[in-house]
């Protein structure tokens, strides 16, 4: 339920791009998602299916795009997509999330 926000904050964005723009409709969202943000794109759309009815973004159709976490080993420095486990495939060793990857929710690209 936590998208509901996120959607109307979308929508809310969507609209005033279009405004800015002087579209009066618009076709596709492309959104990413990171793998740690919590959004379901299945949510997501359900919510803007529901809300976005009047709006500029009304029957666009909306596209996702999922992002991997990244780690980069504390050994030897190599940045590594999240898989199975938190360890290096080069060297075995733990890796820490790259700060800022995997939390992503985000419009990518409008089309008009």
């Amino acid at each position: 339920m936590h998208e509901l926000p996120a959607v109307e904050d979308l929508i809310g964005t969507l609209d005033e791009t279009a405004r800015e723009k002087e579209i009066s409709g618009i076709k596709e969202i492309n959104i990413v998602i990171g793998e740690l943000s919590s959004y379901v794109g299945e949510c997501v759309q359900m919510y803007f299916d529901l809300l976005s009815e009047g709006h500029a973004c009304e029957g666009a159709v909306l596209n996702f795009r999922h992002t991997k976490a990244r780690f980069k080993c504390e050994k030897c420095g190599h940045e590594f997509d999240h898989g199975r486990d938190f360890f290096c495939p080069e060297c075995g060793s733990m890796g820490r999330l790259v700060e800022g990857t995997g939390k992503e929710f985000m419009i990518e690209s409008i089309v008009y």
